[in-house]
């Protein structure tokens, strides 16, 4: 089978691979839909995780394990976040979603999201809701974490909310406050609540002087640099800066809840590629000229 393999770092190449088999416990999906992460672009410009990458994926069930039980080919499937090792202190702690195993999101899968084919433990997968699209549904991992990042902030109150970073994931995260009756603007000099959705270091305290009094922080995006930041305004105006990473299986039962209920969401998909496309999509990215979410077809 043909599949985007990360060779080094901002080497991508399309490769033939053996294809995987639906081992006991496992389904075998045809991947329809592969969302391209921001944790993708960090590790395609680092050499991080080699192999075939991949996460946010939808795709048809070919072929059912032994000892599976619910599940029959042409099912649309989507794959969750892993649950972690289930060996190490945070799994132990009960915070699965931070476990190494958990943020590489590569446990039991084979090979990967950017591949024809790709096999996974069923306990990994559910069932897209009817009626949704393999890509609306492969949007539900990273719903999930904007999701998670509101939960790890605090419920808002029917209060402004100011995103930062308007791609993929904070587009996300304004489809995810609008049910919890907060509004999401670029108009306001300030508000209780601020997600930073970039990842740029620079825009750490961006998001801190925007947060009002008593305000909430939020930190979504992904930062891999040194930042400046001036701890006075934190301090006098009590604001909490929160971290967030990953999401949990109720953030994302909810990812799966909001999808099917505003399948307009799914609007945020400006661009879908295929594996031929797939290394100068990544190089374009790098330097991007619009906002927007680019999807993988294998079969396109």
């Amino acid at each position: 089978m043909r599949a985007i393999s990360l060779l080094d770092a901002e080497r991508l190449e399309v490769v033939e691979l053996p294809a995987p088999e639906a081992g006991a416990g496992e389904l075998l999906l045809r991947v329809a839909a592969c969302g391209i992460c921001g944790s993708d672009l960090t590790s395609y410009k680092r050499g991080l995780f080699l192999g075939v990458p991949g996460h946010e994926v939808a795709g048809v069930v070919e072929a059912v394990g032994a000892g599976v039980a619910g599940w029959r080919p042409g099912d649309l499937a989507v794959l969750e976040p892993a649950p972690g090792c289930g060996a190490c202190d945070q799994c132990a702690a009960g915070a699965y979603h931070r476990c190494i195993e958990s943020l590489t999101g590569s446990l039991g899968v084979r090979p990967g999201g950017c591949a024809e084919l790709l096999a996974a433990p069923a306990e990994r997968l559910r069932r897209a809701p009817d009626g949704l699209s393999a890509q609306a549904a492969c949007l539900a991992e990273p719903l999930s974490v904007a999701i998670h990042g509101l939960r790890r902030a605090g419920p808002p109150r029917g209060e402004d909310a100011i995103v930062l970073g308007l791609g993929s994931l904070g587009l996300l995260a304004v489809a995810a406050l609008f049910p919890r009756a907060a509004d999401a603007t670029a108009e306001l000099d300030g508000a209780p609540l601020v997600l930073e959705c970039s990842g740029q270091p620079e825009a750490i305290q961006q998001a801190i002087d925007l947060a009002s009094p008593g305000g909430r922080v939020c930190l979504l995006g992904i930062a891999v640099a040194e930042v400046t930041v001036i701890p006075v305004f934190w301090i006098t105006r009590e604001i909490t800066v929160t971290g967030s990473i990953n999401s949990r299986r109720e953030d994302f039962d909810e990812a799966l809840r909001l999808l099917a209920e505003q399948p307009d969401v799914a609007g945020i998909v400006t661009r879908r590629v295929g594996l031929d496309e797939v290394p100068a999509t990544f190089r374009e990215l790098l330097h991007p000229s619009d906002v927007g979410k680019v999807v993988i077809e294998p079969a396109r």
